[in-house]
């Protein structure tokens, strides 16, 4: 599977910039040219890799981000247009991720506008009540689909 990826960690108390120093290159063209090419976004899907806090089991971490709480504040952000959980079933080992994250929107435009804007910040703030922000961190990534 071909992904294109920039890493970004969170940052602290500004995180309202999360992706902002990810620049995607919009492409101009059609989503039926994209679709057709297998090719399901165009630098408009983040994908966050979630660590819990260290005070956290991995059981309470999931419950805060699938709590309602959280879930109110991401439902806010401009341009979102799907949002999927992928809780971690069974840890292979204490330090793994809880749990990835994918955030769609329309366009590199519109993912930039919504990633930087006050309800972006606010549901990163949220997150500091379940998430250890120095090691998880945001992934900008073009799907390609390689079997349906």
């Amino acid at each position: 599977m071909g992904i294109t990826v920039q890493r970004r960690h969170f940052l602290n108390a500004g995180s309202i910039g999360i992706l902002a120093a990810v620049a995607g290159t919009l492409l101009h063209r059609a989503p039926a040219v994209r679709a057709e090419s297998g090719v399901h976004s165009e630098h408009a899907k983040v994908v966050f890799v979630l660590f819990r806090r260290a005070d956290l089991s991995h059981e309470q971490c999931l419950a805060a981000w699938k709590g309602e709480q959280h879930i109110s504040i991401v439902k806010t952000v401009p341009g979102l247009r799907g949002w999927v959980q992928n809780h971690v079933a069974s840890l292979p080992h204490e330090s793994a991720a809880d749990g990835i994250g994918e955030l769609w929107f329309d366009d590199a435009a519109t993912r930039k506008h919504g990633m930087e804007s006050s309800q972006m910040a606010a549901a990163v703030e949220d997150a500091k009540r379940f998430l250890d922000l120095g090691k998880s961190y945001a992934l900008v990534v073009d799907e390609h689909l390689v079997i349906r």
